[in-house]
């Protein structure tokens, strides 16, 4: 059966969740609070995939034995696996579509998302506890995430990041009120999708998060999307899974930010 370590269902372990869930497949879910370093102490087959995700914080997928990271590519993988139903396009432009998404997702709206919320919740969350949790961050054997940790464990998010941050969430809310411009319900080809569950997984959390730059007069077309994805059965099981009853509250450290914009 397929193993799936991940914490709250938010962000990167919501995504291969309601993939899971829309696909129909049995899997054995494996809880890890990111937020008591617990992936610090998973046991887990190693491999150079997981250690050098890049999502600093993300799921892990065993499937036969073998682990597999990266959440975008872990919901290819599982649509590939797993053909019915098909959740994107079998064209190629159709497939290049979703790749877009899956490239402006990861690169730029996930460090976004993440610094905002580990800045509105993360950081308060560990306020106290770093004696409990600085011998785990040490023990980390990337620097990128000994160091992503530790700036979350000090509250140090200069403002320029956060301000840039915002930008790129507004990019986001912005693509998406254009992608459902004329009626659309969907993402891509106006069909549900691998993007629509990428973009849900990154973006539900906005309306908490950013109410400025998500909400019913800034991007109508976005909100009445949020909805229909929260209405989907596989959404609400995989939202199910929340053990702190708060999922858009639930952040960790996330990728680095893209230095090219």
């Amino acid at each position: 059966m397929l193993q799936i370590f991940h914490w709250e269902p938010n962000g990167f372990s919501l995504m291969p969740l309601v993939t899971l869930y829309e696909k129909g497949e049995p899997f054995e879910s494996r809880y890890v609070d990111w937020t008591r370093l617990e992936q610090a102490h998973t046991v887990t087959r190693p491999s150079l995939e997981a250690e050098e995700n890049l999502e600093i914080e993300g799921p892990l997928l065993i499937d036969d034995g073998e682990p597999i990271s990266d959440a975008f590519f872990m919901i290819e993988y599982l649509d590939e696996r797993f053909p019915a139903p098909p959740l994107k396009p079998r064209t190629p432009y159709g497939d290049w579509q979703v790749q877009v998404w899956g490239r402006f997702l990861g690169e730029r709206v996930a460090p976004a998302v993440s610094t905002l919320g580990v800045h509105r919740f993360l950081v308060p969350a560990l306020r106290g506890r770093a004696r409990d949790l600085r011998a785990s961050i040490e023990r980390m054997a990337k620097p990128e995430r000994r160091s992503a940790w530790n700036e979350a464990l000090r509250g140090e998010l200069p403002e320029q990041i956060l301000a840039e941050s915002r930008r790129k969430v507004a990019l986001l809310v912005e693509r998406i009120e254009s992608a459902l411009r004329g009626g659309r319900s969907w993402l891509v080809q106006d069909a549900y999708g691998l993007a629509d569950i990428a973009a849900f997984s990154l973006s539900m959390s906005l309306p908490k998060l950013a109410p400025d730059l998500c909400g019913p007069e800034r991007s109508p077309a976005m909100m009445d999307w949020l909805e229909r994805m929260r209405a989907r059965p596989a959404v609400a099981s995989a939202l199910a899974l929340s053990r702190s009853g708060k999922p858009q509250e639930a952040f960790a450290p996330g990728p680095e930010h893209a230095r090219w914009g």
